[in-house]
């Protein structure tokens, strides 16, 4: 039996669920996103204090659509991303870093020692791997983040990618230059 928080998001999509409307169909509405070019993707982090469609104000009339990850990192990203592209064809890309990031706290060393407690026969996978960490500031990281992007074969030449600063204490997005 479900209990706790999920038990009470269930709860919550039943009464969800009473008045949905559903939504125009994938193959129509990604071949007017196609052709039109409108589409955003935001590639931010999966931290719970963080709603990109709040802090964007994204609605239904907005043609957005969200990756989240830890970090909001874009190598863990770029699979994800291309296939966005292929389907809906978005003009833009938006890197959204916000301050006081876990993965400013939690480092690569933190990560792989927890991990070696909890699956230590993957050893040489998990200390071979990387996880994101953050050590030289969001600014920095989202530098990395949008360049990684600009240069991947796998995203349009074309696709405006822009890196923006979420600050968690006030509420503000500041555009971070490549």
């Amino acid at each position: 039996m479900v209990t706790g928080p999920l038990a009470e998001m269930l709860a919550r999509n039943k009464a969800f669920a009473k008045t949905y409307t559903a939504p125009v169909g994938l193959k129509t509405m990604a071949s007017g996103m196609r052709s039109s070019r409108a589409g955003v993707v935001v590639l931010s982090c999966s931290d719970p204090r963080l709603n990109p469609y709040q802090i964007l104000g994204i609605d239904s009339t907005l043609k957005a659509t969200m990756v989240r990850n830890a970090g909001g990192r874009a190598f863990d990203a770029i699979r994800t991303l291309s296939v966005l592209q292929a389907i809906g064809n978005p003009a833009t890309i938006v890197v959204m870093h916000h301050t006081d990031c876990g993965l400013t706290h939690f480092h690569d060393s933190d990560i792989k020692k927890d991990l070696l407690e909890i699956a230590p026969s993957n050893a040489q996978e998990i200390n071979a791997s990387s996880f994101g960490e953050i050590t030289n500031g969001v600014d920095a990281s989202i530098r990395e983040d949008v360049s990684l992007l600009r240069a991947s074969p796998m995203i349009r030449s074309d696709t405006q990618i822009v890196g923006l600063k979420y600050d968690i204490d006030t509420g503000a997005l500041t555009e971070i230059s490549v």
